[in-house]
């Protein structure tokens, strides 16, 4: 995740840069080792911490906590002074977004054949967008402008609540309606405490345990109580400096993230090319969807919208970049393996496809920007980064 972006942007982009080359080292890993011994690799995500919670189950309800703590902490930041501060800076990416959702979706349901296919449960899959990793790969590129940056911060955080909202309607098993009212009732004293401006963050992070443990008992999946909280201390005025939030921001980026890739990612590779490999095309039907799907949500958007002249592009910035930018659009690691993981797709083959269409995407993302970079040194002045 990233802090909001203002003097401090240098740090936080390189630290995206770090986060995503390591989160994208781990699912590698995860790959590798489920491929070369794939008994101890489900031994190892299955292991029993308690009579009925794995160590897998541990690390997508427990520690996913703290990532969704940090897309709180994110929304909240943007709102009050940064990518979101006023309604102008949201229309654009949040459209694009919205048809970044959606294209890759329907391109899905179509290449599976329709909701009533057994794989259509997957259609959510395809829509997410990683911040680290996509921040990351743009920042590796020189003489992007900053405001080239924030358009795809934007866009992703807007993807992270779009895949938020569809985690609450869509991936809930059964629910318990008791607790559901309970949940809401705790979420809107959270926000009422915050709207009050009541300055307790030992408060706030009891409350959201309680809220973590009635959404579980609700059915609905209880990592969502990290965003409340996020958001509550943020906007309550709780004195979260920028060190406490660096640290957590670091805590995500080195244990949380790498520690869910490996213990998610990890799918036998080793029938892949095989006969029987290929009648699996769960893996193709990800991969297509997401490259793109995604493209054509995000860039469509911007190129209508400046065609018609209801948007204009970002500072110093070309269709071009912005088109290299819409391909990094289409890496969703990090929530597409959790979703992936929510939807009970059988034997794990989406993973080939979230992971193959992030390594082709980076790598098109690469070389599309950095050739829309050096054809555009004209227009890039204040508003690049070196």
């Amino acid at each position: 995740m990233v802090q909001s972006l203002g003097v401090k942007l240098p740090f936080a982009i390189s630290k995206e840069r770090f986060g995503g080359l390591l989160l994208i080292t781990s699912c590698l890993l995860a790959f590798a080792w489920a491929t070369l011994h794939l008994p101890s690799y489900t031994a190892f995500k299955n292991f029993p911490l308690t009579e009925n919670v794995s160590w897998q189950l541990f690390v997508n309800d427990f520690l996913m906590v703290f990532f969704f703590l940090m897309v709180g902490l994110e929304l909240s930041n943007e709102a009050k002074s940064g990518a979101f501060s006023t309604l102008r800076a949201i229309l654009l990416p949040f459209a694009s977004a919205c048809m970044g959702f959606l294209c890759p979706a329907v391109i899905y349901l179509f290449l599976v054949g329709g909701v009533t296919s057994p794989l259509a449960n997957g259609w959510a899959i395809v829509t997410a967008t990683d911040i680290a990793l996509a921040l990351g790969l743009l920042s590796l590129c020189s003489r992007v402008p900053v405001s080239l940056k924030m358009f795809l911060l934007a866009v992703a955080i807007f993807d992270d609540v779009l895949a938020i909202i569809t985690i609450a309607l869509f991936y809930t098993a059964t629910v318990e309606m008791v607790y559901v009212g309970l949940s809401l009732l705790m979420t809107t004293l959270i926000f009422i405490l915050s709207y009050r401006q009541v300055q307790s963050a030992l408060l706030y992070v009891a409350l959201g345990a309680a809220l973590w443990f009635a959404l579980l008992q609700a059915g609905i999946h209880p990592v969502l109580a990290g965003v409340v909280i996020g958001i509550a201390l943020s906007q309550s005025g709780c004195a979260i400096d920028h060190k406490t939030e660096s640290i957590l921001q670091w805590v995500v980026t080195l244990l949380v993230l790498p520690v869910f890739a490996i213990s998610n990612a990890g799918v036998s590779l080793s029938g892949a090319f095989s006969s029987a490999g290929l009648i699996e095309p769960i893996a193709a039907y990800v991969a297509i969807a997401m490259l793109v799907g995604k493209p054509l949500g995000v860039f469509g958007t911007v190129w209508l919208g400046v065609k018609f002249k209801l948007f204009e592009l970002p500072e110093a910035t070309n269709m071009l970049m912005v088109f290299a930018m819409s391909i990094f659009c289409s890496i969703g690691l990090t929530l597409s393996l959790f979703i992936g993981e929510l939807s009970g797709l059988e034997g794990g083959h989406y993973k080939l496809g979230i992971v193959l269409a992030a390594l082709v995407a980076s790598i098109f993302g690469l070389v599309i920007m950095t050739f829309a970079t050096r054809q555009s040194k004209g227009i890039i002045n204040t508003g690049a980064e070196n």
